[in-house]
């Protein structure tokens, strides 16, 4: 039976982590979150789990580890993130997207890497007992690395939020609820700051139309105001059935099952029925200047969004 990968790539504060929960109701598919971030976060500080527990204390990933690894003790997360952090730079862009570009140095690390992360996605998809995994680590390059991965196929979600709101929400002070040993905040950023990783962030997650064999542009405005649309249209993208949309109370209200998401916003420890609404804040709260400054540096990629009469997102399936 076909197993599936949903990558959602973008940037942070950009609604990766509603569009998974949305998506892990389903059934077949598994909510996983960032499992990028899950080698330090989840192997080295054990964070915990949006079930509560932390992660090496929840029964779900120990039963994951356990297959994949023999143990938390099977594998050495350090020697992984440096392997991660060797493979993932910048530069090596070209001979991740190209592997005919790879010394046969670098193309043995990139399959240690595959071999790793093969064990550890199939594994979850055993253990959860689905088919369709849903990954919202965003960095491009790791989505590129996971359609490298044999039986597993990658669907990419291009994921895109107003650079004005993702900027706003990157001024607030948010407590990161995962780290359950102290109080730790959300790295903050200045717009400035903000505004030019979104550009970048949302130039290299359009690269992957070219780069991954399936691609949709999908916005976050859109999956606010019409969840069960949004929904219905990333299931038809990836090829699958009508979705069961019973677990929505009301058109703008769900209630959220137990899940075992690594990463992501704070919201996914909230309660369990959650109403759906955008996050315009940034409208009222942002300055004139503020808001000029930010649109000033992002317009090309508001343009091609539609967020002021522009080109209209990809609303189809797109494969390269």
């Amino acid at each position: 039976m076909e197993r599936k990968i949903i990558f959602i790539a973008g940037h942070n504060r950009g609604g990766s982590t509603l569009l998974t929960m949305l998506l892990g109701q389903q059934k077949g598919y598994f909510a996983a979150g960032e499992l990028k971030r899950i080698w330090q976060g989840g192997f080295i500080d054990n964070e915990l789990c949006t079930c509560g527990k932390p992660i090496k204390s929840c029964e779900f990933w120990n039963a994951v580890v356990q297959d994949a690894f023999g143990g938390w003790n099977g594998i050495d997360p350090v020697e992984v993130l440096n392997l991660f952090n060797e493979i993932l730079l910048a530069r090596n862009y070209p001979r991740l997207a190209a592997p005919a570009l790879r010394s046969e140095e670098f193309q043995k690390k990139t399959n240690t890497v595959l071999d790793i992360l093969g064990k550890l996605y199939s594994a979850i998809l055993k253990i959860s007992n689905t088919r369709i995994l849903v990954d919202s680590s965003k960095v491009s390059m790791y989505g590129i690395l996971l359609n490298q991965l044999s039986n597993l196929d990658l669907y990419t979600l291009h994921l895109n939020r107003h650079s004005c709101g993702v900027a706003y929400s990157k001024q607030k002070k948010r407590t990161r609820d995962e780290v359950h040993w102290q109080t730790v905040y959300m790295t903050r950023h200045s717009i400035y700051h903000s505004a030019n990783k979104w550009m970048r962030r949302n130039f290299s997650a359009g690269l992957m139309r070219f780069t991954t064999p399936c691609y949709i542009r999908i916005k976050y405005e859109s999956l606010a105001k019409k969840p069960q649309e949004t929904i219905t249209q990333v299931v038809e993208f990836i090829n699958e059935a009508p979705p069961d949309l019973s677990f929505f109370l009301e058109k703008d209200q769900v209630a959220v099952k137990n899940n075992h998401m690594f990463g992501g916003n704070p919201m996914r420890f909230q309660e369990k029925v959650k109403r759906i609404h955008p996050d315009d804040e940034w409208r009222s709260r942002m300055t004139l200047g503020q808001k000029t400054a930010v649109v000033f540096l992002s317009w090309p990629y508001l343009l091609r969004d539609g967020y002021f009469g522009g080109e209209k997102p990809s609303t189809g399936q797109e494969k390269f």
